[in-house]
């Protein structure tokens, strides 16, 4: 696989986990010269917070890179005219403080398209991710979930969600049980998961629409979900590009 053609996987990579779950708008990329490369996002609402990684560093994304206006970058990476194995996707760099510093993305084709598609200025996407923040908590129970347990929670989701938001994670013996509404109005109990080792009890409650559409992105990808007593989980998505782990603070507890 050539250099150009990685790029684009990776950046098709990267779009899929963020902009095509329909609540992210920028993605912050931090390189350290070419040995890592971590990704991190956030939704308006700071709902949800993404911590990830590829597996394997992409070495023109050194330093601090902001990717805005997703649904563009989106659309380059889709075009047809740029998926063949002549179309080239370049970084482009200025010098900047001594520095190489990326400023856009260039786009051509043997055919004659092209175009480009410019960065964020680093101190605008810092601004935006400034509350990314994560301390880090102790994961009591981590699960995999299924495609069957995912498209169960996806027809709950599309009876239930129009009058209840949240869900609530927790387990009954060893079973591991979510709970749309409450006691005094509709609900329902879906088990999710068989042989828990470990009990939840608290009752915290996450959002249901953002939790399944991440969920949903698990049709190729490696999945877990790790739940914290302490309010807090984590949906981690590999890939095979890359590690996205997706972290949702809880909302409510009962």
């Amino acid at each position: 696989m050539n250099k150009e053609n990685n790029m684009r996987d990776v950046l098709l990579d990267i779009v899929k986990h963020t902009h095509s779950l329909g609540f992210i708008q920028a993605v912050k990329i931090n390189g350290n010269t070419g040995n890592e490369t971590e990704i991190e996002a956030m939704d308006d609402d700071r709902s949800v917070v993404l911590k990830g990684k590829l597996h394997n560093a992409v070495s023109d994304f050194v330093g601090t890179i902001g990717l805005g206006k997703l649904g563009v970058l989106s659309g380059y990476l889709n075009f047809e005219g740029y998926n063949d194995p002549s179309s080239k996707i370049q970084v482009v760099k200025r010098q900047r403080n001594n520095e190489s510093v990326p400023e856009e993305l260039q786009f051509s084709s043997t055919s004659g398209y092209n175009a480009n598609y410019r960065f964020m200025v680093s101190a605008l996407i810092d601004e935006k991710l400034k509350s990314v923040k994560f301390k880090g908590v102790q994961w009591d129970l981590t699960i995999k979930p299924t495609q069957q347990n995912i498209k169960d929670l996806s027809y709950w989701a599309g009876v239930m969600g129009s009058v209840e938001p949240t869900f609530v994670a927790k387990t009954d013996g060893d079973v591991l049980k979510l709970y749309i509404g409450d006691g005094s109005n509709d609900r329902v109990e879906i088990p999710f998961a068989t042989g828990c080792q470990v009990q939840l009890k608290k009752g915290w409650a996450w959002p249901l629409a953002q939790t399944l559409s991440i969920l949903k992105l698990s049709d190729t990808s490696q999945t877990s979900i790790s739940f914290s007593e302490q309010g807090a989980m984590k949906i981690s998505v590999d890939s095979g590009i890359g590690l996205y782990e997706y972290i949702l603070p809880a909302r409510t507890s009962s």
